[in-house]
């Protein structure tokens, strides 16, 4: 049964009228014959409504669950959260999947303000201070994309001016698709760590193919954007995807 017929069940067990309900719940009697005819849904946020004055769950409503009792120590959803209930379930599981991440990265910053932890701040050391990084010598390509094995063995510790906070290791550019920002050649600090948000700058593997590259979101869908415009977005597309680091602004 769908939300529709779950409500005009619960209507014939409990001897409710379309009358009846539609006072209870703010809309009119032609509403409610229209649901009955599948002329029209009911919106979430009135499915809220209709499972508070039945006292159900509207996962109940909702076809989450087969128990209409409302458990004790479970509150009631606003309307906003059935929103989000409700287009979860018509997502793809390549789709759901990204939600999901995006949630949890969501809720990771959540905890750390709750902690009083604040995002980085880019200091600067001393001009020719002479700093020495770790820098793999393979390149992460800014271009068709260069193989980083990662091998701790593939490296030189370079003197560089200065190194951003919170940098863990340098990588060298090779390409020109992340000009006029990062130019062939250049060497970009690394923060280690699995994701980044939209709108950064990042190091992925793809494909077994590096790339340092800027995370967009469009079109219900993830891309590596180069920021030379002659450059096409790439799709992220399956489990082959894995985040080195974000990129540090130097």
């Amino acid at each position: 049964m769908d939300t529709i017929d779950k409500i005009f069940e619960l209507m014939g067990q409990r001897n409710v009228g379309q009358n009846a309900l539609a006072n209870a719940i703010g809309v009119s009697s032609a509403v409610v014959s229209q649901w009955k005819n599948k002329l029209q849904k009911p919106s979430a946020e009135v499915v809220v409504k209709v499972a508070k004055y039945f006292n159900v769950t509207t996962d109940y409503l909702f076809g989450l669950c087969e128990n209409p009792d409302k458990p004790k120590e479970v509150g009631e959803y606003f309307s906003d959260e059935v929103d989000l209930i409700g287009t979860y379930r018509q997502l793809t599981p390549n789709s759901k999947q990204i939600v999901m991440t995006v949630a949890q990265m969501e809720l990771r910053h959540v905890k750390a303000a709750s902690m009083g932890e604040t995002p980085i701040k880019i200091t600067r050391s001393q001009k020719n201070s002479g700093q020495k990084i770790k820098v793999f010598n393979q390149a992460a390509a800014a271009g068709t994309g260069n193989y980083v094995d990662g091998g701790e063995y593939d490296f030189e510790m370079v003197s560089v001016p200065c190194i951003p906070a919170g940098s863990e290791f340098g990588i060298r550019i090779s390409g020109d698709s992340m000009t006029p920002q990062i130019n062939d050649g250049d060497i970009v600090f690394v923060k280690r760590q699995q994701g980044i948000e939209v709108g950064e700058i990042g190091i992925f593997i793809y494909d077994g193919e590096a790339y340092c590259k800027k995370l967009v979101y469009r079109d219900n869908n993830y891309y590596l954007r180069s920021l030379n415009r002659e450059y096409k977005d790439i799709l992220l597309f399956g489990d082959d995807i894995y985040c080195v680091g974000k990129v540090i602004p130097s």
